[in-house]
């Protein structure tokens, strides 16, 4: 182990390839095969070699008689069908929704900055400030401001807001709003 980690091995891996050896049939290999099988190959052997001496002999006659004109019979010539297929148009189902009063999606963040701290200033209970928050918004910006306003009056029926905490988050919803 030693002598062959100072001597060092072979660095590479062999490949794997081994030397080919004479794949000639020997005599042993012949003899194994049956009688029967012996007599059959050298019958088509015998019969090779008839073969080739005949066509040596009479080589220009048999060019001479191969050489007949091949008669073609024409076929009809089926057209290539080409499957055309429809293709679905992809139409876009998009339709603009109608031109409208609704809350301005790119100010977003500072509406709910303003509208928090008003709901503190004029005392809206906490546990109704999330939910008018986020419903005021949702009503304003996907359906129309005066949706939103409407939610507010049915708050001020359900006696959660009052006539002037509506009136304040009225005019802050005039003050998002744009034509959309």
């Amino acid at each position: 182990m030693v002598q062959s980690q100072i001597l060092g091995g072979p660095k590479r891996k062999s490949i794997g390839l081994q030397p080919i050896t004479d794949a000639r049939p020997t005599e042993t290999q012949v003899q194994s095969i049956s009688p029967k099988a012996q007599e059959l190959i050298e019958e088509s052997r015998h019969k090779a070699s008839q073969s080739e001496e005949e066509s040596d002999g009479e080589s220009d006659e048999t060019e001479e008689e191969n050489e007949k004109p091949v008669v073609v019979i024409p076929r009809p010539v089926t057209p290539v069908v080409v499957v055309t297929r429809k293709f679905r148009r992809r139409r876009r189902i998009f339709q603009a929704a109608n031109r409208a009063k609704r809350l301005d999606r790119s100010r977003h963040m500072e509406y709910k900055y303003e509208v928090r701290g008003l709901m503190d200033e004029i005392g809206i209970l906490d546990e109704h400030r999330s939910n008018i928050l986020g419903s005021i918004w949702a009503k304003g910006e996907r359906q129309t401001v005066s949706d939103a306003k409407e939610y507010l009056e049915g708050k001020l029926s359900e006696g959660i807001i009052t006539e002037d905490q509506l009136s304040r988050l009225c005019a802050v919803i005039d003050d998002y709003t744009i034509r959309r």
